[in-house]
């Protein structure tokens, strides 16, 4: 189960909606809980991908910099969030192909801006490919 505060949600859904129609993309920072994971922070990232409508590349310097700023803490990254535009908030083939280390979250905001988002949340499985994992509001 990922623990999802509201404000956080809120904020890849923002993420969302201002990069639309390129899918948004960053990093999710956490601790490992007990019963999944507790989402602690967002960190929205650029899309270098060179095509942002139909793919996301999180800027590495925005990784590197959360890794250093996390480093003696008991927090790390625990996963990737990115949307797809007028599409579902499920894996694309592209994401599933995408997915490989394991124990790492994929939160994907789909849907349409004018009816509204949903976010979904799934994890790299250890057999490969990603399953579904429960979100949880905190807040």
């Amino acid at each position: 189960m990922l623990h999802l505060p509201d404000e956080l949600a809120a904020a890849v859904l923002i993420a969302a909606g201002r990069s639309y129609p390129s899918e948004c993309c960053g990093l999710i920072e956490g601790i490992d809980i007990l019963d999944g994971w507790r989402a602690l922070a967002v960190h929205e990232a650029a899309n270098l991908a060179e095509e942002p409508s139909r793919r996301f590349l999180i800027d590495p310097e925005v990784q590197f910099r959360l890794l250093r700023s996390l480093r003696g803490s008991e927090r790390r990254i625990i996963g990737c969030f990115h949307s797809h535009p007028d599409g579902p908030p499920e894996p694309s083939a592209t994401d599933a192909a995408s997915a490989c280390e394991t124990d790492f979250l994929w939160l994907i905001a789909g849907g349409a801006l004018a009816s509204g988002l949903t976010l979904r949340a799934y994890v790299v499985a250890e057999e490969g490919g990603l399953s579904a994992v429960d979100l949880r509001d905190d807040g």
